[in-house]
């Protein structure tokens, strides 16, 4: 129970969390709230359905998201669903190792390349040595490192209020963005790899349910210290630059081992789950170490060409949305299409990365409704094929009519 709880703390709380919670509570004050509450919200739901996800997993023996994708689905080539889904975890891991290289940068004398290259290469050797039991073990020690560093951060600032002219005003962003926050973030929580990991694979139901239910009120703690700094104007892209000048003085060693624990324990979490659902593949397990170092590789080279950070987790975050079709699917129905899950999530993916450079404010709803769109005409395409009459058929009527 406890490192169930510890896993999701670490999951549910990255580099990501801290630069949207600060960035969008120093614009908007609503924003920033409702997106602490939002994301603690589908912590809670997590707890909610665990025993569905959990039952689902056991009837079709898998271990994660995908894998149920895949098997409900009955998807001849895994990676067809493999892939959508690990392009986007894969950028939230990036986002997760550019500011990885941002620390070591700054407390190492190396250029900021060559502290992105060690950040990869460091993670990446660990974690395909130690595969998910090391993603999984070292978490009750990170995780009472991030509970420390966030509980110094708000006593030291708990004193006084920020000044908020209209707690309401959502700044740079229209309406559609506070809907979407609300009706999307606490999906995202539900749709995480690592938080399905842990509902499918826990040693019973109930197990997973109470740990989500306690770790809730625990990350919305520490979302909530991070709102704070954001609404007494502590925001900026440098993540670590805030935290230290917002530490005590003899604490600002903490805010380095803070972010270092938060980075390192999101990167595994996330990689793992995605390696391991490629079970069906029938890789070996010195293929799999060797991709899981390619995918350091890969995320590298995306990390260095990211554009402007907060653009990135916004993506990242709108586009779990379009995996909803295929789960809901998944959890939900039978006799379900490859195809529709297959279309759904590609298009989707495709979609909202787009639209994130128009308008960031409609890029969720716009990802969600193309990818259950796409999954609709593809699972109704064939019922219709099926339903016509053969063609010799056709013209006897017709010559019947006559």
């Amino acid at each position: 129970m406890l490192a169930t709880i510890a896993g999701i703390v670490c999951g549910n709380i990255g580099a990501g969390t801290f630069v949207a919670l600060l960035l969008f509570s120093d614009a908007s004050p609503i924003l920033g709230v409702s997106l602490a509450f939002a994301y603690a919200l589908g912590l809670a739901i997590c707890g909610a359905i665990a025993p569905l996800v959990h039952r689902q997993s056991q009837h079709f023996g898998v271990h994660g998201l995908v894998d149920l994708i895949v098997a409900t689905h009955r998807v001849r080539h895994p990676l067809a669903v493999w892939i959508p889904i690990a392009f986007v975890f894969l950028l939230r891991t990036a986002v997760q190792l550019l500011a990885l290289a941002a620390i070591l940068s700054a407390i190492m004398p190396v250029s900021s390349l060559g502290a992105l290259l060690l950040a990869s290469a460091f993670t990446g050797i660990y974690t395909a040595i130690g595969g998910y039991r090391v993603a999984t073990e070292t978490d009750v020690f990170q995780a009472a490192i991030i509970l420390l560093g966030v509980g110094v951060l708000t006593l030291t600032n708990a004193g006084g209020a920020p000044h908020i002219e209209n707690p309401f005003d959502l700044g740079p962003y229209k309406f559609p963005l506070l809907v979407g926050v609300w009706l999307f973030i606490p999906v995202s929580a539900v749709l995480a790899i690592d938080n399905w990991q842990r509902m499918a694979t826990a040693r019973a139901p109930e197990v997973a349910r109470r740990a989500f239910l306690l770790a809730a009120p625990l990350c919305l703690f520490c979302y909530l210290g991070i709102v704070w700094l954001g609404l007494k104007g502590h925001a900026g892209e440098e993540v670590l630059t805030v935290l230290r000048e917002t530490m005590p003085a003899h604490w600002a060693w903490l805010a380095d081992v803070m972010l270092i624990a938060v980075l390192m324990s999101t990167m595994d979490t996330f990689v793992m789950p995605l390696l391991t659902s490629l079970e069906r593949t029938r890789y070996t397990l010195r293929q799999l170490q060797l991709m899981v170092l390619m995918l350091f590789v890969l995320l590298t080279v995306v990390a260095y060409a990211l554009g402007p950070l907060l653009n990135s987790i916004i993506a990242a975050f709108s586009s779990l949305v379009v995996f909803l079709p295929a789960v809901l699917a998944a959890l939900l129905l039978r006799n379900l299409r490859s195809a529709s899950a297959t279309l759904s999530l590609n298009l989707g993916v495709v979609v909202s990365f787009v639209l994130v450079g128009i308008d960031l404010n409609y890029t969720a709803f716009l990802g969600f409704g193309v990818a259950l769109v796409a999954y609709g005409v593809a699972w109704i395409w064939p019922l219709r094929k099926d339903s016509r009459p053969p063609a010799d058929l056709e013209s006897s009527f017709s010559a019947d009519s006559r």
